[in-house]
């Protein structure tokens, strides 16, 4: 830096007491170590600045400055503390804490006054800058109607402090196990002003007794006897609307799939909806009658048929 304390402050030599305050307390904010860690040159400049500002605030030694173009106590004169710089500062020196009374300052105008009000420091201690609160995360157990069609919860969500929150938020339509719904401004308060975090909930869907998922679609199993496979027939099948009537044509065979448009879950932002699958499940008796064996001999010699051929 400038060996003339003005150039080095940024000043003329005809700044008042508070051009030369403003001007070390600009500086102070750009080059104090305890914005640098480590930054070893932030040190040097930030000890050049104070050597400067010693001489500059106070009435006698800048009027020796100025009469003998020199500091008036000179490098490794001045008090304890180090070098002749507050809190060790000085060539050579380290951080430390600063003694102002060493130089004779009382808080009204000098380094004390400037620190203060650069870093709210009480003297000592730099204020911390705003923290964001830190995020909560919450796991909720919901049955699976309530997932594929949105619902509407209350938590009592536990925070750092010990505190407890009730917080009543949507869970939206068609979320899959293990889907995480955001709840902004919901986690752990933030410090010194800084905004709260957000409350993450991670939903644990409960199986249901006959309804199962893939994608957006809905799946159920329709048991049918061997004469309503046969046959045809009209059969009610429960829905995640509500109960739905569907038809089994004649001839239906096991596994078959038949769709019930869109009675599926919603996409995102309740986007195109899936659809319903019945999957046909034949049931045949355990144990029958001498004469239901009879007949259904009777009715295999009437129906020829060979279901394995081609497969092998």
């Amino acid at each position: 830096m400038a060996n003339d304390y003005y150039e080095r402050l940024g000043v003329s030599k005809g700044a008042s007491d508070d051009e030369i305050k403003k001007a070390f307390r600009k500086l102070t904010k750009k080059y104090h170590p305890d914005l640098h860690p480590g930054d070893k040159a932030a040190e040097a400049k930030f000890k050049e600045i104070n050597e400067a500002y010693t001489v500059l605030s106070d009435p006698k030694k800048r009027s020796d400055y100025d009469l003998m173009g020199q500091s008036p106590f000179g490098r490794g004169s001045g008090p304890q503390g180090g070098q002749g710089y507050p809190g060790g500062y000085g060539p050579g020196g380290g951080a430390g804490n600063f003694n102002f009374e060493d130089f004779g300052f009382d808080g009204a105008g000098g380094f004390e006054d400037v620190f203060r009000d650069v870093f709210n420091m009480g003297g000592r201690q730099r204020q911390r800058p705003p923290q964001r609160g830190g995020d909560i995360e919450y796991s909720l157990t919901i049955n699976f109607l309530h997932a594929v069609k949105g619902t509407e919860v209350k938590l009592k969500v536990a925070r750092s402090a010990g505190a407890q929150e009730t917080i009543t938020t949507n869970i939206p339509p068609g979320i899959h196990d293990g889907s995480k719904v955001r709840v902004p401004g919901k986690g752990n308060k933030g410090t010194n002003g800084g905004p709260a975090g957000d409350l993450y909930i991670t939903a644990r869907i409960k199986p249901h007794a006959y309804f199962k998922r893939t994608g957006n679609d809905i799946y159920i199993d329709l048991p049918v006897t061997i004469a309503e496979a046969v046959n045809g027939t009209k059969v009610t099948v429960p829905t995640i609307d509500g109960s739905s009537t569907i038809k089994v044509p004649p001839g239906t065979q096991g596994g078959s799939k038949l769709r019930i448009k869109s009675k599926g879950v919603y996409g995102a932002n309740k986007s195109a909806r899936g659809d319903q699958y019945v999957i046909i499940k034949i049931v045949v008796p355990k144990s029958v009658s001498f004469d239901s064996v009879r007949l259904i001999e009777e009715f295999d010699k009437l129906n020829p048929s060979s279901p394995r051929e081609g497969l092998w």
